[in-house]
């Protein structure tokens, strides 16, 4: 690599097949009411995960690292986390961990009132959509959920530092580097440590950083 030039993540070029995409995803349906989806799914090879809410009780899956994808149903979920029901839950589901593609799940129409709830997700998928369409777009999420620009901006914003900062740009260059050098990943997590300042941040922000850094190996490799 060359020494003067600052390399960028959008340099590492990935590729996943869509077996690599099913291995390694798991998805979460939260809805009140359990959908015929999830026998689907599971048929086609995926790893899904049903709640009927999340709560406080239950919050701590979400602040795990173990979900790729969520489909978030509006009505009768998160109401302990506001008034807005699954808005607040999605504004906490980002919060927590930006990595996640999430997805309203809704057979209903949302009044103008609740738009943001539409504006703050990653897309839509109809409760009334075919299994052909809904595979094709969960799919389309995991792939999204997958991809490096998203876990390194993800990763920067658990982090706490600005997107194209300076700070992100020598982190890339860094990471990029790091990646045929033990010695620079090391500089890389130690940089970062002093950052992830509380437990969750650093279970997400390290789980993001071992991700990124198994994706760029596996393109170095050829993998």
């Amino acid at each position: 690599m060359e020494f003067f030039k600052k390399y960028k993540v959008e340099d590492i070029k990935i590729h996943l097949t869509r077996e690599e995409i099913i291995r390694r995803s798991r998805i979460l349906i939260i809805d009140d009411e359990r959908p015929d989806l999830i026998d689907d799914l599971k048929k086609a090879g995926f790893a899904v995960d049903y709640e009927q809410d999340i709560t406080k009780e239950n919050m701590k899956i979400l602040e795990n690292p173990l979900y790729d994808l969520i489909l978030l149903d509006y009505g009768n979920v998160g109401k302990s986390f506001g008034q807005d029901q699954g808005l607040s839950l999605l504004r906490f589901i980002k919060r927590v961990n930006p990595a996640l593609v999430v997805y309203t799940y809704t057979s209903k129409a949302l009044d103008s009132n609740q738009a943001d709830f539409y504006r703050l997700t990653d897309g839509v998928l109809s409760k009334d959509a075919g299994i052909a369409e809904s595979l094709e777009k969960i799919e389309e999420g995991l792939r999204r959920a997958h991809s490096l620009p998203n876990i390194w901006k993800a990763l920067m914003q658990v982090a706490d530092i600005k997107i194209n900062s300076e700070e992100d740009k020598d982190l890339q260059d860094l990471y990029v580097r790091g990646l045929n050098s033990k010695k620079k990943l090391q500089r890389l997590k130690s940089r970062l440590s002093h950052v992830l300042n509380s437990d969750v941040t650093q279970k997400i922000g390290f789980a993001l950083l071992e991700k990124a850094i198994e994706l760029g190996i596996k393109s170095f490799l050829g993998a």
